[in-house]
């Protein structure tokens, strides 16, 4: 399965549209009123890490596939590890000097004139 990399309620209505569910038929699947679904989609916010795993259930997919659900078990992870992440940005410095790896930087991107 590919993940998303899409805000939550734009990563919904994807899936939602490609595996061609109704929000009625996911609603008595995860218990959720279906029109707790349309305002999902529109929403900027992401809902609960528990709601996430249930509407997940429902659509028959990981909760990986959400952005939000990844970021929040690197979260947890970091937190209960400190250490990981000193290994890990150690880990690339050293990538990236000896394979002269390039790391993205967050500038603005190239436009053409």
């Amino acid at each position: 399965m590919i993940y998303s990399s899409k805000d939550f309620g734009t990563a919904l209505k994807e899936i939602i549209e490609k595996k061609k569910i109704k929000l009625r038929s996911l609603g008595n699947k995860t218990n959720l009123n279906y029109s707790y679904f349309s305002k999902l989609k529109k929403r900027k916010n992401c809902p609960p890490v528990s709601t996430i795993e249930l509407i997940s259930r429902g659509l028959g997919i990981p909760p990986e596939y959400f952005l939000e659900y990844r970021i929040h078990k690197i979260n947890k992870l970091l937190k209960k590890n400190p250490q990981l992440i000193d290994t890990t940005l150690s880990y690339i410095k050293k990538s990236a000097e000896r394979d002269r790896l390039k790391v993205a930087e967050g500038k603005k991107p190239f436009t053409k004139n």
